[in-house]
């Protein structure tokens, strides 16, 4: 496949089923940094790819499935573990009293996190994020979706400043480095693969 003779749509699909060589996807990743209006459409191959298997049939699993795994890679079956922690069997809700909230100290200088839910699945993480003033974040890219809603205080995304009661909504494949000049706590659900330029993945 020659990135140079193809248009976005024809690469972009392949890309998300992770078909292309490194060359063709640096070529997608620049498209959609050089017109923002690409991400849009980049999502939508993301959507669809996700609802590929839930159009397989379903199959039975058999019982005896996971030991034969195991004998076959000569492995001892790991003990039964439960949970960390487990929700009534009569709870519907799970929730975090502000005062209880647990604060984690991050990778960024300056910065703290709570997570309250992870998706291993979606590959989705959300929870609230503290940050001191002058807190610089590290450029990263966003690998899908993420959604910011403002608590307290500024955070600073190229020219433009937001606060408390704001909703921020970055779009796959946008690229910043939030900057908080006097602190900021914000709610935040966001993928767990984002890019990171000068730093290892930091949320996981």
């Amino acid at each position: 496949m020659n990135s140079a003779h193809q248009c976005f749509c024809d690469l972009a699909p392949f890309y998300v089923l992770d078909l292309l060589d490194e060359a063709e996807r640096d070529w997608v990743e620049r498209q959609i940094l050089e017109i923002p209006e690409l991400a849009e459409e980049f999502h939508q191959y993301e959507v669809a790819a996700t609802a590929l298997p839930y159009g397989a049939d379903l199959k039975e699993v058999a019982g005896d499935l996971k030991g034969r795994l195991f004998d076959a890679l000569n492995l001892a079956p790991p003990e039964d573990i439960s949970p960390v922690a487990e929700a009534p069997e009569d709870s519907h809700l799970f929730t975090v009293r502000f005062r209880d909230i647990q604060w984690k100290a991050h990778p960024v200088p300056g910065v703290e996190v709570s997570i309250f839910y992870t998706d291993r699945i979606a590959r989705r993480i959300s929870g609230v994020l503290k940050a001191s003033p002058g807190m610089q974040y590290p450029p990263h890219r966003h690998r899908e979706t993420e959604e910011i809603y403002m608590i307290s205080g500024d955070l600073r995304i190229g020219t433009e400043v937001y606060g408390a009661g704001d909703y921020i909504r970055s779009h796959p494949g946008s690229v910043h480095a939030p900057y908080s000049h006097d602190g900021c706590m914000f709610f935040f659900n966001t993928s767990m693969d984002d890019e990171y330029f000068e730093t290892e993945r930091v949320l996981s």
